[in-house]
């Protein structure tokens, strides 16, 4: 299982839910645009969420980068620090 992100800042912006950054290269890409992931805060805390991938930037035939978007997760409740990891197993 992956570790995707250290989140230093979420936001919200026009769609429900949290948009994360920094940005991340998705190479390889995983299956799909939606994927479970785990959240791990700064205090140990763990919680799973859904994620989306948001290609932010295509940069010809590298990996492009991307913005990772936590579809049922305010922003609030995401705090710098927090790692992101990628479960191996599709979501439901």
């Amino acid at each position: 299982m992956p570790r995707l992100i250290v989140v230093e800042e979420a936001y919200a912006d026009a769609r429900p839910g949290s948009m994360l950054a920094p940005r991340l290269v998705v190479d390889p890409p995983w299956p799909g645009r939606r994927a479970e992931v785990r959240l791990v805060l700064p205090g140990g805390q763990e919680r799973r969420a859904r994620a989306e991938l948001q290609v932010a930037h295509s940069r010809g035939p590298l990996a492009p980068y991307a913005l990772l978007r936590l579809l049922d997760v305010a922003p609030g409740d995401v705090p710098p620090g927090t790692e992101v990891w990628l479960d191996e197993a599709p979501p439901a």
